[in-house]
């Protein structure tokens, strides 16, 4: 990440009941320790459907030091200090951009049922990811 974790931590995106993480490559999924299974499991669909989208996203990271954030709030009401302007929508979660990261936030645990949305989600943000464009064609040139 371009940006430290205590630049993180002092962001809109942050909250307290933040206690765990699961860190692989550019792929971050925050959570409260009660939501763990839940982040496994995202951890785990993300590395069953989105190989290639990955495999993107470390090239980038790489040249970057961007990240995908995955937020996974304790509540709604968590969520929605974080994604202002949500509440208009009952959808299940929201994508920001952050300085060259992409935030994806989860409005409270998800149900199974919304599991294949957020993996696609994060699967076409990485496709439409765009960090600092000249590294990344710097490191493609270098390959």
């Amino acid at each position: 990440m371009k940006s430290s974790y205590s630049t993180l931590m002092q962001s809109k995106f942050f909250n307290p009941a933040f206690n765990s993480a699961i860190f692989d490559g550019p792929i971050r999924i925050y959570f409260a320790q009660f939501h763990e299974a839940l982040a496994l499991k995202i951890y785990f669909m993300i590395q069953q459907k989105l190989n290639s989208e990955v495999a993107r996203a470390k090239e980038i990271s790489k040249a970057t030091g961007a990240n995908i954030l995955v937020m996974v709030y304790p509540s709604e009401e968590s969520f929605l200090m974080s994604f202002e302007g949500q509440n208009q929508t009952a959808h299940p979660l929201a994508l920001e951009k952050w300085n060259e990261d992409v935030v994806v936030g989860l409005r409270g645990p998800l149900e199974d049922n919304h599991l294949d949305l957020l993996v696609e989600t994060i699967g076409m943000a990485i496709q439409n990811w765009k960090p600092n464009l000249k590294a990344v064609s710097e490191l493609q040139y270098e390959a």
